[in-house]
């Protein structure tokens, strides 16, 4: 059976008119690696989440039934970690399938790690089929003649995770026990040693209500209801002591865990029987949906939402692109403003909040080419709203705390991802367009200003040659950011060349901007073309690409890496023809992989080949030579303006067909490691990888039909 290396990116076996796999059978399901190593996805459009290993085993501190937006969108609480589910009494009669625990007449149909580092109950090994489809997550076990389904579901804007169990077929009756298990605790914590007690509110056999105090380990009091339908339920209360999570211990985290047992309930089913399961917290412990059918409900969503962006299309798009809109629709939130709800995007799961500069880049694939431009306007709209200094958060950090503005990008690619919006929006609707566009001008004029006479952490236009300069001592304000114990890993203070770029790039919205109005807009393109003048300080001919930072701490910074194509690939590019297309032969021959580009050139000295060990390690690595898919969005832009060329574009785009089937199904890493065999990392479903690459397929699918939008291009 395979095992791990099913989830490494390899040479593609795919093209891009294949479908992802996102049905597993049992040569993953059952086997105890690789059902580890495959997850699954939910999330409910409040910030709240489901996700899980394939196996059922609690891996990481974010696995979780339901990990409910206790402060929406960022703040997240696991409040139910998994379902145990086994089968008492069950007698295999088929000899070698599985293992008993020998001291329980219990079929396990789940699976543990526990303290001692054992793998315990193998309950994965009766799985046949895990499959994601149309925003549900179905599992089916096989237990001698005995096959029992179970979906999974989070109801859209509610923190409410629904399971519900089918015996398919069988020779004999069974009775069906789970074990709801969970606790109160922010996402990103622990809670070992955990010693407090829930509060029973309201209890029958179909209802149980409870009141989770609050936490040493972030946990809000809240109320939690788990109802069901099929069953009886009865009232938990002891703890599990010493869940092992694997992926923390890798990660170099500390990676015990401690759940209360919040409820079981026992059926006895025959063939054709179910038991429904609901799981709700916070507001949504009212929320009762028995009496409808939140699985079908879910399907439509979705459905709608792909028929949609295939209408916008006006063609038959790649399967990958179905499998993409679905996973896209993960990451789009509300967001609490002054003024009640916006959008917002979350930048990745499970971990992530709404970043600014993640957004940014996320809207035209994420909303843009999936036919939601009015989603993409009321997420710039929230965003206007937060600019302080010219400048957009750079994150917003939970709990309700303020935003953070330290970064020097966001900014420009909030007038990037407006002029893209603006264009989506105007083909749809001429005067919808033009509303829009002069309700955030004043921002964009505001942003334009700021950087004109200097704001935060340095960021300021230089008078000497127009172009952006930006830095300050501690601090990583571009999006190569990480550090380690304060130390900036990857320093660019200076001038760099993707900032350029998009500031060539917003000069030449702005003048579009004057013009749509018929205003005089003479000054924004002077801007511009001083800009571009000036980008003749980052060529380096004798390299045949572009200088990374210019006039720097230390000078120029020659380092071969793929910001670069920010500068390239942006909507209205400072460098084009020959240099374009030698800085391209360049990134494609030295960086990128099937699923995207490396952040360093193999051959410098400094280069981190692998994305993985402790988090010291791992920040050592994530832009020193890790590869990020979201860079495919820059490179096909300028790959189709050099080339004109779709077939290529076929071929390059073709390694996400597999890159979609592995790890979280359905979904596009955060990173990969930049040697092969290229293995994932990172969260397991990042909003700017998706959304690049549902940009490309969009430019690709586009330029087939004859139609160029620049939107997309």
């Amino acid at each position: 059976m395979p095992g791990p290396q099913h989830l490494q990116s390899t040479a593609k076996t795919h093209r891009l008119e294949h479908r992802p796999t996102l049905d597993l059978g049992p040569a993953i399901c059952a086997d105890d690696e690789a059902s580890r190593r495959h997850e699954w996805l939910l999330t409910n459009g409040r910030g709240g989440y489901a996700c899980g290993s394939v196996a059922g085993v609690l891996d990481r501190r974010y696995h979780a039934m339901l990990a409910a937006a206790v402060v929406p969108p960022d703040t997240r609480s696991v409040i139910v970690a998994k379902l145990d589910e086994r089968l008492p009494g069950f007698e295999v009669r088929t000899e070698g399938i599985g293992d008993r625990d020998p001291a329980s007449r219990d079929l396990p149909l789940s699976s543990d790690v526990w303290r001692d580092g054992g793998l315990a109950g193998h309950g994965h090994r009766h799985l046949i089929r895990c499959r994601a489809n149309d925003g549900v997550v179905e599992h089916q076990w096989l237990c001698d003649r005995t096959r029992l389904s179970r979906r999974i579901v989070m109801p859209h804007g509610h923190d409410t995770t629904v399971a519900e169990y089918r015996v398919e077929s069988t020779d004999r009756p069974i009775v069906l026990a789970v074990k709801v298990i969970g606790g109160n605790r922010l996402a990103d914590l622990l809670a070992s040693g955990a010693t407090w007690a829930a509060n029973t509110l309201e209890q029958d056999q179909s209802m149980l209500r409870l009141r989770l105090p609050k936490t040493p380990h972030g946990g809000s009091e809240i109320d939690v209801a788990v109802r069901i339908a099929g069953g009886t339920l009865a009232p938990g209360g002891d703890w599990y002591r010493g869940y092992r999570l694997e992926t923390e211990t890798r990660r170099g985290y500390d990676d015990l865990d401690d759940h209360l047992l919040l409820a079981e309930v026992t059926a006895e089913l025959a063939e054709g029987d179910s038991l429904r399961i609901e799981m709700s917290a916070g507001p949504d412990a009212d929320f009762d949906c028995r009496a409808r059918d939140p699985f079908e409900e879910e399907t439509v969503r979705l459905r709608g939402l792909r028929d949609r962006a295939r209408i916008a299309i006006d063609a038959g798009p790649p399967p990958v692109h179905e499998t993409l809109v679905a996973a896209a629709d993960r990451f789009v939130v509300d967001r609490p403003t002054a003024d009640g709800l916006g959008k917002s995007i979350i930048a990745g799961y499970p971990w992530f909040a709404d970043w600014g500069r993640d957004t940014m880049i996320s809207i035209p694939g994420i909303c843009l080419a999936t036919g939601r431009s009015e989603v993409a306007r009321e997420i710039l709209g929230t965003f206007a709203g937060f600019v302080d200094g010219g400048m957009i958060p750079n994150r917003f950090p939970g709990l309700g705390r303020p935003p953070e503005y330290n970064t020097a990008d966001a900014a420009l690619l909030f007038i990037e991802a407006l002029g893209r919006t603006w264009v989506a929006s105007a083909a749809a609707d001429p005067s919808c367009g033009g509303e829009f566009l002069r309700s955030l001008l004043p921002t964009v004029d505001a942003i334009l200003d700021a950087h004109l006479a200097g704001t935060r952490h340095g960021i300021r236009i230089d008078p000497a040659d127009d172009l952006l300069d930006q830095g300050e001592e501690g601090m990583q304000l571009t999006w190569m950011d990480a550090r380690i114990d304060g130390e900036v890993v990857t320093p660019r203070a200076g001038k760099t060349v993707e900032l350029n770029g998009l500031l060539h790039s917003a000069w030449r919205w702005r003048c579009r901007f004057a013009e749509a109005f018929d205003e005089d807009g003479r000054s924004f393109a002077e801007s511009a073309d001083r800009v571009r003048a000036s980008f003749d300080r980052f060529w380096m001919p004798d390299h045949g690409h572009l200088a990374d930072v210019v006039d720097g701490p230390h000078g120029l910074d020659g380092s071969l890496r793929p910001n670069q194509l920010l500068a390239t690939g942006c909507a209205h590019p400072p460098v084009v023809g020959d240099r374009a297309a030698r800085v391209l032969e360049t990134c494609d021959r030295v960086l990128r992989i099937s699923t995207g580009l490396r952040t360093l050139d193999p051959a410098d000295p400094r280069y981190q080949p692998r994305y993985e060990g402790d988090q010291a390690a791992r920040d050592a690595a994530y832009h020193m030579g890790t590869s990020w898919p979201w860079l495919l969005g820059p490179f096909v832009r300028t790959h189709l303006r050099v080339h004109r060329d779709p077939d290529a574009l076929n071929e390059i785009l073709s390694g996400i067909v597999d890159e979609s089937s592995r790890r979280v199904l359905g979904g596009v890493a955060e990173v990969h490691s930049g040697d092969p065999p290229h293995r994932a990392g990172g969260c397991l479903s990042q909003a700017w990888s998706v959304g690049e690459i549902l940009a490309a397929l969009r430019l690709l699918i586009d330029h087939r039909r004859g139609v160029e939008s620049e939107a997309f291009a």
